[in-house]
């Protein structure tokens, strides 16, 4: 309360004292520096003076940015000294360097890759693939797993899926259809994914054999797990996109069924792949992106676990395990929650059951999956509907610094993002609920989401204790607009794509350190409207009671003036 009466008394001068509060350190000239001291009123004098967080540890940082609706205190690291401690590190400086190799066509697998030369020239490039733009089309990924097994010099360029967005003109008056993925190969265009992978098979000749020869006992078993990957996606089709599990779970014992039967086929051979062999062949390409999204999909709309020692599918985990040691695969994979969000617009609405709650709410962050500190050991989780693979799972610092890498990396158009969460939705929309190329920014919210990503790239950088004095010095100036600003970093969380815009340790870290950043605003309101609401409460008790004891003393008297009455009483 007493805080309460100074911070009036502060307001009703015009925030003349405002200047006994600076920091001489700065001789601060600012004409609005007592409308900065109101924003940080309430907060303790050490933490009021002008002498920054980010000075105090030791970094340059900014003190004041003024908005349009105010002044937001930024005392977050610089994106510039944030990018060279990055770079300091084991893994920003390896990313960085793959990055320079990607740049010439080499390195390992990645979606950014726009150029695969394998050793080779530019001038063997014989190959462009059109492949979506969000890394998530199944047909897509099957071309590309070829591409990158075979070890094929290829081009890409990326397209929008219909979902998403619009086709560029020069795509559709090659293609007319628009149909994902294409391939141009010797200025030729082919479309639909098995006719063009049995096409790079047979035209070129390194890396493995994807297609046994013609009349060969393998040619005849690849031709019936072929019809049997297509029963499997009808089972799958079935169960996840009719409501329920049919009449007597019918849908739901019928996609076991099948699923056994390719369980059995994994386990007729020596090693992990339908055929045999060191390495996948095309049925094995053709079989894993469904399954993959079929492992997410039925654990959050039905329930089901198809990986793991309970689900009673052994040789199918293995197999999948065998991927998750491949580079080119883990270049490729989704993780579960981008599945169940893009899954609906490319096959329909899923339908859930009640007992897939507690998987549906893991997928989406809803359990606290999405905070920290980060879990990125799954052994002993039964809610893991599949594990982090070591292949990209590298430690909690690890997938700090790749989100951190990301977000400096694109920094002013990942702030301009965000803000379309409370900018004006574009026009024409798209099926997907999450796309909205054409959204506006909303221009008032980018110094403020400015601040705050330079609070979550500083803790993804340093880890999230070294950054949160800063961000809770900030949020005090922010708390104003605190309610759209969550709505704009909810939907930069929401939107974190894998394997587009990283892996998935590296989507689960940001996302977590997004909740951290709200986390800290929306906890910082609760505590201003809660003083101010004990301060209301307590004003309106004190009135209250002296209301009643005035009353009280008037109705003594009243009843004392009154004559008295004789009769019954009523």
């Amino acid at each position: 309360l007493e805080q309460g009466r100074q911070q009036e008394r502060h307001y009703s001068d015009g925030g003349a004292r405002a200047t006994s509060h600076c920091d001489p350190l700065l001789s601060c000239t600012n004409s609005h520096c007592s409308e900065a001291f109101m924003l940080a009123s309430l907060l303790p004098p050490i933490i009021c003076s002008w002498r920054s967080p980010g000075v105090l540890m030791g970094r340059s940082a900014s003190v004041v940015m003024h908005t349009s609706r105010g002044v937001a205190v930024g005392s977050a690291p610089s994106i510039e000294s944030l990018r060279s401690s990055l770079l300091s590190t084991s893994v920003g400086s390896t990313l960085a360097e793959e990055a320079a190799l990607r740049a010439e066509g080499n390195g390992p697998p990645h979606t950014d890759a726009l150029l695969r030369l394998f050793g080779k020239s530019e001038s063997d490039v014989r190959v462009t693939l059109y492949r979506d733009t969000a890394a998530w089309c199944p047909y897509c990924q099957k071309v590309w797993l070829l591409l990158e097994e075979k070890q094929i010099p290829f081009r890409v360029k990326k397209i929008n899926m219909r979902s998403y967005g619009d086709k560029p003109p020069s795509f559709l008056q090659r293609v007319p259809g628009g149909l994902l993925p294409a391939l141009e190969l010797d200025d030729q265009f082919y479309t639909d994914s098995l006719p063009i992978m049995a096409l790079l098979d047979g035209t070129f000749d390194q890396g493995p054999k994807m297609i046994p020869a013609r009349g060969t006992a393998d040619r005849k078993r690849a031709e019936k797990l072929l019809q049997l990957e297509r029963e499997l996606f009808g089972a799958w089709c079935r169960l996840t996109f009719q409501p329920g599990l049919g009449i007597f779970d019918g849908h739901k014992r019928y996609f076991l069924e099948v699923m056994s039967r390719v369980d059995t086929a994994l386990g007729e051979t020596e090693g992990p792949w339908f055929l045999g062999g060191d390495a996948p062949s095309l049925v094995d390409l053709q079989y894993v992106s469904h399954v993959e999204r079929m492992v997410a999909s039925v654990a959050f709309w039905k329930g089901m676990k198809i990986r793991g020692d309970g689900a009673g599918f052994s040789n199918l985990d293995r197999w999948l395990q065998a991927f998750e040691e491949r580079p080119a695969y883990m270049a490729t994979k989704s993780d579960p929650y981008t599945h169940v969000m893009d899954i609906p617009p490319q096959y329909g609405p899923g339908f859930s059951i009640d007992e897939a709650k507690p998987f549906a709410d893991r997928i989406m962050g809803r359990d606290g999956s999405w905070s920290l500190p980060l879990r990125l050991d799954r052994a002993s989780d039964h809610l893991a509907i599949e594990p982090l693979p070591p292949l990209i799972n590298h430690g909690e610092e690890a997938a700090r610094h790749e989100a951190a890498s990301k977000l400096i990396g694109n920094f002013d158009n990942v702030v301009r993002f965000a803000a379309r969460g409370t900018g004006k939705p574009g026009r024409p929309q798209f099926q997907a609920p999450l796309a909205d190329p054409y959204a506006t920014p909303d221009e008032a919210r980018i110094s403020e989401l400015d601040v705050l990503l330079r609070h979550v790239a500083h803790a993804l950088v340093d880890g999230a204790d070294a950054a949160a004095d800063g961000l809770k010095y900030d949020a005090d100036g922010l708390r104003a607009n605190a309610k759209e600003l969550v709505k704009c970093l909810e939907y930069l969380r929401d939107r974190v794509g894998v394997p587009r815009d990283m892996s998935e340790p590296a989507a689960l870290a940001l996302r977590a350190h997004l909740n951290w950043a709200m986390t800290a605003l929306l906890a910082h309101g609760l505590a201003m409207r809660l003083a101010l609401g004990f301060r209301l409460k307590a004003r309106n008790l004190m009135s209250h009671t002296l209301y009643n004891r005035s009353w009280s003393r008037r109705r003594a008297q009243h009843a004392r003036a009154l004559p008295s009455l004789k009769g019954p009483k009523t």
